[in-house]
């Protein structure tokens, strides 16, 4: 019988799955190092520095590399332009594209305000591994802030394609600040 499974075959197969598991877990482990390493309150300044420039629409994004900790894409609104050229789409828009090295597993976006759906459902797509967020998606709508009532969390949790860690509330009183601000500021 050419088909039947033998018991070498179904322990070599067992221990190479082990091994496969194994050398992942290694690779997240080394990759969870970086992870830790990160300085969100100096990451999330930057991503207020570029929210700053839209005073009355503060979504301000960076998207870091993790290991070498440097910025490789700012972004701001521009809906005047386009609709969708949130924060966070005009960063991710921003990453190079003629890098050959860009991996953009190696890179965490962060931003003034809880990525949207749109927006989180781009970062699950890239397959990034963090995103950090200032203000929640709740704080935001006492602000008058259209936002569709689903949190960044729950767009991960729903996808089957990638998954990635979220961090919330970093410099939250700076950033919900830029957004008091900004209602005041056009009479939402």
């Amino acid at each position: 019988m050419k088909n039947k499974i033998s018991r070498r075959s179904v322990l070599l197969s067992g221990a190479a799955t082990l091994l496969a598991v194994n050398s992942k877990s290694d690779v997240l482990a080394a990759d969870k190092k970086f992870l830790d390493d990160l300085d969100h309150d100096k990451f999330m300044r930057l991503a207020i520095e570029q929210a700053l420039k839209v005073p009355q629409c503060p979504f301000g994004s960076v998207v870091i590399n993790i290991k070498t900790q440097r910025v490789v894409a700012e972004g701001l609104v521009e809906v005047e332009k386009n609709p969708i050229w949130h924060g966070e789409m005009t960063a991710l828009r921003n990453c190079p594209s003629t890098d050959p090295g860009f991996d953009w597993r190696e890179m965490a976006l962060y931003t003034t305000g809880e990525s949207c759906p749109m927006c989180q459902s781009a970062i699950v797509w890239t397959k990034m591994p963090l995103v950090v967020y200032g203000s929640s998606i709740p704080y935001l709508q006492t602000c008058d802030f259209g936002q569709i009532n689903i949190r960044a969390q729950a767009v991960v949790d729903a996808s089957r394609y990638g998954k990635c860690t979220i961090i919330g509330g970093i410099l939250e009183s700076e950033c919900n600040q830029l957004f008091k601000r900004a209602k005041e500021l056009v009479g939402r």
